[in-house]
């Protein structure tokens, strides 16, 4: 548990895992950004415009992996097939209370396919920078074996904290 003063610092390191296996390259990722289907609405009671969030609902969740060279197992997220990734970092904290270090071990795991690949360029003494976007069906954020975020958008799945939003809905479609 976190002191009341602690400083989230920097990513130390982090690993790009596909089937439980190391992916070869050096690699950076871009996490999806999570942005809500919203509805307008006005009328009696609301003064202007106000958009609400339909919930549980997200637009396109995007992965981008970046590569410094394009490698064989870079092209093979290329394949339509689904592709179960994880994302491993260590994450520096600094307490200031305490004056000590510690370290947040973050996972994050993905269900995507493909939608996009870049092969990057030929330039001598320099990185190729090919990549690989894949549209997310599935998300899992854990930090420190907690679970704090999950978006399963196959199985009517979105849980924040603990708390599963859409459990009512999934009793309401006989999903449960």
């Amino acid at each position: 548990m976190d002191g009341i003063n602690t400083i989230p610092e920097r990513i130390v390191g982090h690993r790009v895992y596909r089937n439980g296996k190391d992916l070869l390259g050096v690699a950076d990722v871009e996490l999806p950004k999570i942005q809500y289907i919203t509805e307008t609405l006005k009328g009696a009671g609301i003064l202007g415009e106000l958009e609400t969030p339909t919930t549980g609902q997200t637009k396109a969740l995007k992965t981008k992996i970046n590569f410094r060279t394009t490698t064989p197992d870079m092209i093979s997220l290329l394949d339509c097939s689904g592709h179960d990734l994880e994302f491993r970092a260590a994450i520096q904290k600094y307490d200031v209370a305490s004056g000590e270090r510690s370290f947040n071990a973050d996972r994050i795991i993905i269900r995507g396919f493909p939608s996009e690949g870049e092969l990057g360029k030929l330039e001598s003494g320099a990185s190729g920078n090919s990549s690989v976007e894949l549209e997310c069906v599935y998300l899992k954020y854990v930090i420190n074996d907690i679970t704090v975020l999950e978006i399963d958008k196959l199985n009517y799945k979105y849980v924040v904290n603990g708390v599963d939003s859409l459990s009512v809905v999934r009793q309401a479609l006989g999903l449960l």
